[in-house]
């Protein structure tokens, strides 16, 4: 009952302000710039709500989008002195090396405190 009174006061509230025949009123251009932003977001919030749904949808239809993508083999790595080189994923090194200057001088925070 409360939803059906609030959805009926706010359809007769739009409707009685966009079949108002003549306003004795002014429109300041901020106040138009203003209404242009907040249209705008409403588009990008309504656009992103519908992107998440539909994909949402075809997730659960069963619906694959990387079916038929092709994966590139190699890459190509730039070196430091801009020597190109071309490797396969399994070539390359999955753990990062920590600079010489690092592993050498580690500092104890918890005893500095004291």
């Amino acid at each position: 009952m409360k939803r059906k009174l609030t959805a009926a006061a706010i359809l007769l509230t739009g409707l009685s302000v966009f079949f108002t025949l003549s306003a004795s009123a002014y429109v300041d251009p901020t106040t138009t710039t203003f209404l242009i932003q907040a249209l705008a977001g409403v588009v990008a919030v309504v656009g992103t709500a519908i992107a998440i749904f539909w994909r949402r949808a075809k997730k659960k239809l069963g619906i694959d989008e990387t079916k038929n993508m092709e994966v590139e083999d190699e890459f190509t790595v730039v070196g430091e002195n801009g020597e190109t080189e071309e490797k396969k994923p399994e070539e390359t090194e999955t753990k990062e090396e920590k600079p010489a200057e690092a592993e050498e001088e580690e500092i104890d925070f918890d005893s500095a405190d004291e």
